[in-house]
């Protein structure tokens, strides 16, 4: 149940990061209060996910999610510039992210 916490809470990071883009330097309330919902979301479900999962290894990849996720939706929603290195570094996060789940029981 700690990975689903984990992968969740990733995904409510990138949304919280959207949002907040979104807002407008939190000028538009409902994105704001869209914001601060997933920023706390995002932060109970990690706290729970580390109850179990090495914080090293938690932390790392709700970051990777977050992280990737933010540039792939920067990408789809805000036309942010798209290229072969982007992608290529996203493509390592990935890698990471799952070498990090991997490892995590050894």
């Amino acid at each position: 149940m700690a990975w689903i916490y984990l992968v969740i809470a990733g995904l409510c990071e990138m949304c919280f990061v959207v949002t907040m883009k979104l807002s407008q330097g939190f000028k538009k309330l409902w994105f704001s209060v869209l914001t601060i919902l997933f920023m706390c979301g995002s932060f109970f479900l990690l706290s729970h996910a580390l109850k179990t999962i090495p914080i090293g290894t938690g932390y790392a990849i709700w970051t990777g999610i977050g992280a990737v996720g933010s540039v792939i939706m920067g990408m789809l929603l805000f036309k942010e510039k798209k290229s072969v290195m982007k992608i290529f570094f996203i493509a390592m996060i990935i890698a990471g992210v799952i070498g990090l789940k991997l490892s995590a029981g050894a």
